[in-house]
């Protein structure tokens, strides 16, 4: 759940509660990660501490005088399977939480299509069920911009596209740049299937492994404000390997035969998992999505 706090400078601590629970301290951006401007906090909860129905978040912001601020917080929570085939239509949404979750950042709808306001590390969207295994997503993304942020440490490039088999962030504890409230490793996840700018090998499309390795890579450069559709597909192969594939082509010109890129991942645990919409240090907008399930084949090779 995200916040901001005003004046942050005269706050000297920020807590929740979830449900009458424990206080837990916040911490208060900026990191250079996930809490990217000043004053922004994440409530980063878990499904499993959740109850279904309602639940109560109690926010307590103290100041440097000792006065608090409460602010109480009703979430809503509903365990219910997202099924495939699965389309957004963003003209017909009237809240982006509707259809989906913002992870990280503030995120606007317009257009016909959803962006990050503010551009910085992993801005995320997450659509779709923990339990899904093999699927395909179809989705046109503009690339408007790189931010500059990108140059800077921790970040080594800028980069916007599609997570697949994505399980929520990971506790990878603290380092000097983030508390480790929010949470900040962005895997596990199966793959990421993506258009990158690197500070040394320049601007390609590749798939990024839950190591961050280059699992597969062919250099590109997409002009700006020019929507390209990005297909990505995953499907599970024996012995714990996924077979993941891109394609990536101008919206409104014939998608190609063949896939971009391709390639098999061997990972145990990552068989399934929901897809999340990212945009890493870069100003992009995503367009309508499509998501179908894949027909699972009578015999699957890892060659």
């Amino acid at each position: 759940m995200l916040g901001r706090v005003s004046g942050p400078e005269l706050v000297t601590s920020l807590s929740y509660a979830l449900n009458g629970g424990q206080p837990q301290p916040l911490t208060i951006g900026s990191d250079g990660r996930r809490l990217a401007a000043r004053g922004d906090f994440n409530v980063d909860l878990s499904i499993q501490d959740l109850q279904l129905g309602t639940n109560q978040i109690e926010i307590v912001a103290e100041s440097k005088t000792g006065q608090q601020v409460v602010e109480r917080v009703e979430l809503d929570y509903a365990a219910e399977p997202c099924p495939l085939p699965l389309a957004i239509d963003w003209s017909q949404v009237n809240e982006i939480q509707d259809v989906a979750h913002v992870v990280d950042g503030q995120w606007s709808l317009a257009r016909g299509g959803i962006s990050p306001e503010e551009i910085g590390y992993d801005r995320l969207v997450a659509i779709g069920d923990m339990g899904w295994r093999d699927y395909e997503v179809t989705v046109p993304i503009t690339v408007h911009g790189i931010n500059a942020g990108c140059y800077e440490q921790p970040a080594v490039h800028a980069g916007v596209g599609i997570v697949l088999h994505w399980k929520g962030h990971a506790h990878w504890g603290r380092d000097q740049w983030a508390s480790g409230q929010p949470r900040f490793g962005p895997s596990p996840y199966g793959a990421i299937g993506w258009y990158c700018v690197f500070h040394d090998a320049g601007a390609m499309l590749n798939f990024f492994d839950p190591d961050f390795h280059r699992a597969a890579e062919k250099p590109q450069k997409l002009p700006l404000h020019v929507p390209h559709v990005f297909k990505v597909q995953v499907r599970a192969l024996p012995d714990d390997a996924n077979r993941y594939s891109l394609k990536v082509w101008p919206q409104g010109g014939k998608e190609p035969d063949e896939w971009t890129l391709s390639t098999t991942i061997r990972y145990t645990g990552y068989r399934e998992g929901a897809m999340v919409l990212g945009a890493h240090h870069t100003a992009a907008t995503f367009g309508n999505i499509t998501v179908e399930p894949l027909s699972r084949p009578s015999h699957a090779s890892t060659d």
